[in-house]
């Protein structure tokens, strides 16, 4: 199945609306983006996925001259739909463009290598705390794990290493890049692998029996202030798709989106009351997990292959966009 599908199916409920690919963007390009905008339609979809960054910018956008008496919807990655008034709306579509498999389940082989695997491009604030926690008690040597260094976010890091906690910042950092053996090059890399097909040769995902994804955000910084940014990007749904364990760092209710949606997210691998954690005490659950090592893991594995399969069929099926589909069909009708 081609993997803009989804994107011809939402138009077609919005009655073909303009679009506008805004993902990625920032305020000042987004707003030159609508001042050249020819837009002749009665109704503009903002295929965006990262515009809640600038939640602060969204009256401005839903104001705009070029939108004036127009229908404007925001397609996001959160989790819920909202209908702000009668010409303003939220869509929840949190993987919008993705490649759908035909290929028919089989449990990863029993003789794996790695227990855990967990990769990271960017070094943001989250990610770099949960390498950190990893190195500091022993545990990167024992699963498949990446981070880059080339992140301008590790200035700020290395501020507020103390108000972090990062009793090691200087150490770990002087190991970073952590790059996977089948990636190791003399060049600079840039693994974020940014297309939507997922690469299954990597070891990341045939070589572990648990994929810990780290969800693009999970709380804003600094922690304390316990903002929750629930968003659901391709990250959450690629274990799904490797036919491994999922294990998500995500905002406060993650799991039981993704529950909503007909996925099996085997809690009992993970500390009772995992999903509503804060993100400093879903580090901690990490660590401990992790260090469990890969025999329980396997073992875990094993005696869930009914639900590994389940979601396996599930994400390469339709049922999830169309219960999507018909979720954002019900609010604006």
């Amino acid at each position: 199945m081609y993997p803009d599908i989804n994107i011809k199916k939402l138009r077609a409920i919005l009655n073909n609306p303009h679009v506008i690919n805004i993902s990625s963007l920032q305020p000042k390009q987004i707003f030159e983006e609508l001042k050249n905008a020819n837009i002749n339609a009665d109704s503009v979809l903002f295929l965006n996925g990262d515009v809640w960054r600038y939640f602060n910018i969204e009256q401005n956008i839903f104001n705009h001259q070029a939108l004036v008496g127009k229908k404007v919807y925001f397609q996001t990655f959160g989790y819920t739909n909202a209908k702000l008034n009668d010409n303003h709306y939220y869509l929840s579509f949190p993987y919008l463009v993705r490649h759908y498999s035909d290929i028919q389940f089989e449990p990863l082989d029993k003789n794996l290598n790695y227990g855990f695997a967990c990769l990271n491009n960017k070094c943001s604030i989250h990610r770099f705390i949960i390498g950190h926690a990893l190195y500091k008690h022993n545990l990167l040597e024992s699963m498949l794990f990446s981070q880059n260094l080339f992140d301008h976010v590790l200035d700020r890091i290395e501020q507020d290493q103390n108000t972090l906690g990062l009793d090691q910042f200087y150490e770990y950092k002087s190991i970073l890049p952590i790059i996977l053996p089948e990636e190791q090059t003399d060049e600079p890399i840039n693994f974020g692998r940014q297309d939507s097909e997922i690469p299954f040769d990597l070891s990341a995902h045939n070589n572990a029996y648990c994929f810990i994804a780290t969800e693009t955000e999970v709380e804003d910084y600094p922690y304390e202030q316990n903002i929750n940014l629930p968003i659901a990007t391709g990250k959450s749904f690629k274990s799904f798709q490797t036919r491994q364990l999922p294990f998500v760092i995500g905002a406060r209710g993650h799991y039981r989106f993704l529950k909503g949606l007909g996925f099996e997210m085997m809690e009992d691998l993970l500390p009772k009351g995992y999903d509503e954690m804060p993100f400093l005490q879903k580090v901690d659950a990490v660590v401990d997990t992790v260090a469990k090592g890969k025999d329980f893991v396997k073992d875990f594995y094993f005696d869930h292959i009914r639900e590994i399969k389940h979601n396996y069929e599930l994400v390469n099926s339709t049922e999830v966009d169309d219960l999507i589909l018909y979720r954002i069909k019900d609010m604006i009708s």
